[in-house]
């Protein structure tokens, strides 16, 4: 049996945190293994307190650069539907980190022509090349996200012009959640903002026991906040996670 076939019975309950538009998919998988599921989205996907004013302008004036880097699947829907709105035709090369990125960018008709093996920054700067004529490179990100990639770049002679395409803020209304009552086994977490927000949102004492996490930087967060891992998922996107949950079904 492999993800997304059923099982006879329901095995386990597992929370999932991932924001309300992106979580349909993952819920359904984690159902289709014969899990019961709770949504207890952690996160919005917003403006960035600009309102996106420096992002459109960056994307009005793409022609000028090079390459552009999308890090997240929330900033390639930005991006694609930014550069629509301002019917730009011609595109730069584009590098993703990350599998679920860069299927967001084939759904939506783009190809990325760079994607390292290691789904995290690191990865993209060990095989991104050295500038040449045209050093001009945008790099969309969600306000709050991590500076070293822009900061590599720019040490490797690159003119990273680093804009904020969304912000990732905590829900203003959202269920409550008692692990008491609730009894669920598993959560996953797909960013470190749902880690973060969980414990604000709902406290330490409601964390299931098992902890899935989609990848090295997500896991960093939730052993900053002492708490250890049951699973990374590999590859780092919701495949990876509904595999993870697939093996544990297996071994209870």
């Amino acid at each position: 049996m492999h993800p997304g076939e059923s099982q006879e019975t329901p095995k386990s309950t597992v929370v999932v945190t991932r924001a309300v538009k992106q979580n349909k998919d993952l819920i359904k998988g984690v159902k289709e293994l014969g899990y019961n599921v709770i949504a207890r989205p952690t996160i919005e996907i917003t403006l960035p307190d600009d309102k996106g004013v420096a992002f459109r302008g960056a994307v009005q004036n793409l022609a000028k650069y090079e390459w552009v880097i999308l890090t997240s699947a929330n900033g390639v829907i930005e991006f694609v539907k930014a550069a629509k709105e301002l019917s730009i035709q011609n595109y730069p090369k584009i590098a993703v980190i990350g599998s679920a990125t860069e299927k967001t960018l084939n759904n939506l008709g783009l190809t990325a022509m760079l994607r390292p093996n290691e789904q995290v920054a690191e990865g993209l700067i060990d095989i991104f090349p050295l500038p040449t004529s045209n050093k001009n490179l945008l790099l969309p990100v969600a306000m709050k996200s991590r500076e070293i990639l822009s900061k590599e770049l720019i040490k490797r002679g690159w003119n990273a012009h680093t804009v904020h395409s969304y912000k990732s803020t905590k829900p203003k209304q959202f269920e409550p959640f008692n692990n008491d009552q609730e009894n669920a086994d598993f959560i996953i977490f797909t960013s470190p903002s749902t880690v973060s927000n969980f414990i604000e949102m709902y406290g330490k004492e409601n964390m299931p026991n098992q902890i899935i996490s989609i990848g090295p930087v997500t896991t960093e967060e939730i052993r900053k906040n002492n708490f250890s891992v049951c699973r990374e998922s590999n590859p780092h996107d919701s495949s990876g996670i509904l595999q993870s949950l697939y093996e544990l079904i297996n071994t209870m």
